[in-house]
């Protein structure tokens, strides 16, 4: 499960910020779950790559324009 503050905070969601999967079995759990997060969210503007055990960084995809980092 990926823990979100707030109602908005997957359309606040920027590069540069790192989610937490919690609850995941495996690693390949845990990436399955942030694929799906942001595919439902319809944030195809990013995309994520693991950084440690459950620990993923979010960034923006090549050719996409970046306002801010997190």
């Amino acid at each position: 499960m990926i823990a979100t503050l707030g109602n908005n905070a997957v359309n606040n969601l920027k590069a540069g910020a790192v989610l937490t999967v919690t609850g995941a079995k495996s690693t390949m759990d845990a990436q399955k779950e942030v694929a799906d997060f942001l595919l439902l969210n319809h944030r195809e503007d990013l995309d994520y790559f693991l950084i440690s055990k459950n620990y993923f960084l979010i960034y923006s995809k090549p050719g996409q324009l970046v306002p801010a980092l997190a």
